[in-house]
């Protein structure tokens, strides 16, 4: 198999593909963690929202999102994302707060935002290639 690209080339080529979205995503997670902290959150709620905003937002851009942005559009839609991954998980923490305890969920609200973030970012990409 003959590849002329260097391994270099190649992993910086990945590394800065989508190098927008990855910096904002960690910016707006980061922003996240004082609002919360003083809305009486559990740690485990926001080190889940941290980690679902820093790690799953780039990930469902690079593997399911059917449009490349880039600049300006990128960074809005990374803002976009972030605050409605804060909105569901925040959302479904204080619904999971009505039937289980504070540990609990945290897990249970960030594993249904995980859901949905990953299952909107594929209907999206299906409605896309289907149209």
């Amino acid at each position: 198999m003959a590849n002329d690209t260097s391994l270099g080339t190649r992993l910086k080529a990945e590394l800065t593909k989508d190098f927008t979205v990855s910096v904002v995503s960690v910016l707006m997670a980061l922003l996240t963690i004082y609002p919360l902290y003083r809305t009486g959150v559990s740690f485990a709620a926001s080190f889940l929202l941290l980690l679902a905003i820093a790690t799953h937002i780039p990930h469902a851009y690079e593997q399911y999102w059917p449009i490349t942005y880039s600049g300006g559009a990128a960074v809005v839609w990374t803002i976009s994302a972030a605050l409605v991954t804060s909105g569901i998980l925040i959302g479904a923490y204080q619904l999971a707060l009505t039937f289980v305890e504070s540990p609990y969920a945290g897990i249970i609200a960030y594993l249904v935002t995980v859901v949905l973030q990953f299952g909107t970012a594929a209907l999206f990409k299906r409605v896309h290639q289907t149209s």
